[in-house]
């Protein structure tokens, strides 16, 4: 029938072009039904060899569907998981910089930004659907990483720090110290210098607000105030202005959202 047909012409795109395959792949993971579903199986080791390609495009065309699969069919890679996070770790430290001349000026450009960005996508959704697989401590070293990286893969670690923080608070104290730090340069660095130019303010104040509701998520965390390194790290937000208001902001903005939410579990 036609399932079979469109099966044949999967598997033949998966071996005849790589990025083809992928994209084969990435339809059928997204659109298809469960016959689809077997031949996934079966072709799920070359699929994971795209993630050790030679070639950025090839390796950033795999992430995105590897993202998808996590995200619509945990089942398929959870078994694989062993194989997949080294090579997604591997990529999120992958950096490629030059410079580009435009008139008289120069300007950096990093050709591995949007594989790193992939990669810190798929750990966020890994973290969603297959983290009893994961060793949590390997994992957190390279959401640290993150953590120092460029604003949009800031942004992406800000919000795996909100996740853990409700489904491993343990390894967010345990690894405290490292989580703080980048936060509070963060916390330190000026709007111009986060985002240059000058349209780019908004996007460094939006960052300092998601750094901040993690901060307010760490809060959370029973006992976290008896810790020395917290208190003398929210001793200095509370020490400026600036990261005070902020602070002050997210912490009712977040009690409105709490007060909401058992409102709407009450009623």
């Amino acid at each position: 029938g036609e399932g079979m047909d469109e099966m044949e012409f999967t598997e033949k795109a998966v071996v005849s072009t790589q990025s083809t395959g992928v994209t084969a792949i990435k339809y059928t993971v997204r659109e298809e039904p469960q016959p689809i579903d077997n031949m996934l199986r079966t072709h799920i080791g070359q699929f994971l060899s795209l993630l050790k390609d030679q070639d950025l495009n090839v390796r950033r065309m795999a992430l995105v569907t590897l993202n998808s699969t996590a995200h619509n069919k945990p089942a398929l890679i959870r078994d694989h998981m062993e194989e997949i996070l080294p090579n997604l770790y591997k990529e999120t430290t992958i950096k490629l910089k030059r410079e580009v001349e435009m008139g008289p000026y120069k300007y950096p450009v990093d050709d591995a930004l949007d594989n790193r960005k992939a990669a810190f996508e798929c750990m966020y959704t890994v973290l969603q659907s297959c983290m009893d697989r994961v060793n949590i401590f390997q994992f957190l070293d390279h959401v640290e990483m993150g953590l120092k990286d460029v604003p949009d893969i800031k942004m992406l670690t800000y919000l795996m720090v909100l996740r853990l923080v409700h489904i491993n608070p343990n390894a967010i104290l345990l690894k405290l110290e490292s989580i703080l730090e980048p936060l509070r340069d963060t916390f330190q660095s000026k709007l111009k210098d986060i985002c240059p130019i000058g349209q780019e303010v908004e996007k460094a104040q939006e960052l300092k607000r998601s750094a901040m509701r993690a901060v307010v998520a760490i809060n959370k965390i029973p006992d976290i105030e008896k810790m020395p390194v917290f208190i003398d790290f929210m001793k200095k937000l509370r020490a400026n202005k600036e990261t005070d208001l902020l602070l002050e902001q997210e912490l009712q903005a977040n009690q409105a959202s709490y007060d909401d939410m058992v409102f709407s579990m009450d009623h």
